[in-house]
């Protein structure tokens, strides 16, 4: 094999490192989101924690003697924790996506020189099939992330309005999920009572 005919079979397989490369930045900053989700549902959970054992009483006894104020926070908490969760679902499935498409793209880098060095139209066409899925794979994953975008500000507008309605009624975040029931077995009567007004 030539030096030119080498430095083309180069030149071929380079083409998928711009893609990796891109990819790559992509997949740091939804990690960098994941981490930030993850991190604040953890501060929230340990906060509302912290509400329920703000005495040293029992759980029932704990929710009867809260001022409005916790009770209100534990009620935010306890409805924003199921959307960020599901948003952190969302980074999740969209980094495991962009993860696949490097893959898909190493995997057409490997297919390419070897086709090169076979000199195979067949698997040449392999190749630029592969490519395409990795490109697939990618759009399909930004798509998950604009999805995501798109519903994460719905729990900064969630504190927002309830900072802004303390005196009124609760706002409600309007998402495209159930809300997740969360358990009230030892703290069901004040709880409840409290969702009843």
């Amino acid at each position: 094999m030539d030096i030119p005919s080498l430095t083309h079979i180069i030149s071929l397989i380079v083409a998928p490192v711009v893609m990796i490369s891109c990819c790559i930045l992509l997949l740091n900053g939804q990690l960098q989101r994941y981490d930030s989700i993850s991190i604040r549902m953890r501060s929230m959970t340990q906060e509302r924690f912290e509400l329920l054992r703000s005495t040293n009483m029992s759980l029932d006894e704990t929710i009867g003697t809260m001022d409005d104020f916790c009770k209100r926070r534990l009620n935010e908490i306890e409805a924003q924790l199921p959307h960020l969760l599901k948003r952190h679902k969302l980074l999740h499935d969209a980094a495991l996506l962009i993860g696949m498409a490097i893959l898909i793209f190493v995997i057409s880098m490997f297919v390419l020189a070897i086709a090169a060095i076979q000199n195979s139209d067949q698997l040449a066409f392999l190749s630029f099939v592969t490519f395409l899925g990795g490109v697939t794979v990618v759009w399909l994953g930004g798509m998950v992330i604009l999805y995501e975008l798109n519903k994460s500000h719905l729990s900064v507008r969630y504190e927002v309005m309830h900072s802004l309605s303390l005196d009124k009624s609760m706002p409600v975040i309007t998402l495209s999920l159930p809300r997740i029931a969360v358990p009230r077995e030892k703290s069901g009567k004040g709880l409840a009572e409290f969702h009843a007004r």
